[in-house]
């Protein structure tokens, strides 16, 4: 039990993500079984993920610093935040629940403080810095994700804070604008290091997916304010800017999808890896649950009805990865491993 405790990765938060952005979407096509179903499973699995975190943080307290002050583990702790926004999301948009979802955004906002800062402060500080090919992934644009999380949730509790209107847009909207630096700074990164460094073994494979999400959940960001923006007088010239940004954004996270997913394929065709459950296949789960919901909602504020029609069909795409995935998940649990095969004697 201790070992799993130690062991215990923080990609398990994307199941949490992926769950809750799921639920939305389907909330949001009239899928109600679906919504409700996903809705009660992240009020199981969250407070068991973070229970087992905070349990790996007081008895390994060394260890856990080190993940998360490392170039290549560190930015993985910020699946916290989005975990935490997205049930916050679950709560107030289908039971309306806003008093629970402004605790939770500032529990969130409270972890992506202490994880981001901790994580920049130690690879900043480190004495010993790996090259680009080791030290950067797709993994890094769980900080854009983290972001735009707290501007997503941000946005649902606009209309029922007490915050001058004007505050509240202005902080969300900032939230919203940092997200999209980061992702600009980090996915030029990816896009240098998919060109220039030489692809091996699983590189392609579930962190470069993050691409997808980190965009998409930029988009929904961005839509989400612009319902709010119109009854800003101070901001509301600033609604086709965001407008206009969102669209960008979609445009990127549609073009990443194909590339991602064909890169994938290459990796699979090339290599021939056995199959092996690890958390970090919820990572390729969370960006399709998140490109059906931001797309659905762009659809809705430009308004532009006929690109409906994508999450409408994008949505059970998502649900047949999630469902894999868990059934993965399932068996590595349930199942134990063969034991490897004992040498005959006489036989190297």
């Amino acid at each position: 039990m201790k070992s799993a405790i130690e062991q215990f990765s923080p990609a398990y938060f994307a199941l949490v993500m992926s769950t809750g952005i799921i639920s939305l979407a389907a909330h949001a096509l009239k899928l109600t079984w679906v919504a409700e179903g996903f809705f009660y499973l992240n009020l199981g699995l969250y407070p068991l993920f973070v229970g087992l975190l905070l349990l790996r943080l007081v008895l390994f307290p060394k260890a856990f610093w080190r993940a998360l002050t490392a170039h290549e583990t560190g930015a993985g702790f910020l699946a916290l935040v989005p975990a935490t926004t997205l049930l916050g999301s679950q709560l107030v948009q289908l039971r309306g629940q806003q008093g629970l979802g402004s605790v939770l955004w500032l529990g969130a906002a409270g972890g992506w403080a202490l994880l981001l800062y901790a994580f920049l402060w130690g690879i900043s500080t480190g004495a010993k810095k790996p090259t680009l090919e080791r030290g950067f992934s797709g993994r890094w644009l769980l900080l854009v994700v983290a972001t735009e999380g707290l501007a997503v949730l941000g946005a649902k509790l606009l209309p029922g804070s007490r915050l001058p209107a004007d505050v509240g847009v202005f902080g969300v909207l900032g939230l919203f604008l940092l997200g999209s630096w980061l992702y600009v700074v980090l996915s030029t990164l990816l896009f240098y290091r998919l060109a220039f460094v030489r692809l091996v073994g699983e590189e392609v494979g579930a962190a470069y997916w993050v691409s997808i999400g980190a965009g998409a959940i930029t988009v929904l960001a961005g839509a989400s304010l612009v319902g709010a923006m119109q009854h800003t007088p101070a901001l509301a010239d600033l609604r086709p800017f965001v407008k206009a940004y969102c669209v960008l954004f979609w445009a990127v996270s549609t073009w990443w999808l194909p590339l991602v997913f064909g890169l994938r394929l290459w990796n699979h065709w090339t290599t021939r890896p056995t199959f092996v459950y690890t958390p970090a296949y919820w990572t390729m789960v969370f960006p399709l649950g998140m490109y059906t919901a931001a797309t659905g909602q762009l659809a809705e504020d430009l308004p532009l009805p006929a690109l409906q029609l994508i999450p409408t069909y994008f949505i059970f795409i998502a649900l047949a990865a999630w469902l894999s995935t868990m059934a993965g998940m399932l068996h590595h649990l349930l199942v134990p491993a063969k034991p490897a095969p004992t040498p005959e004697l006489g036989r190297a």
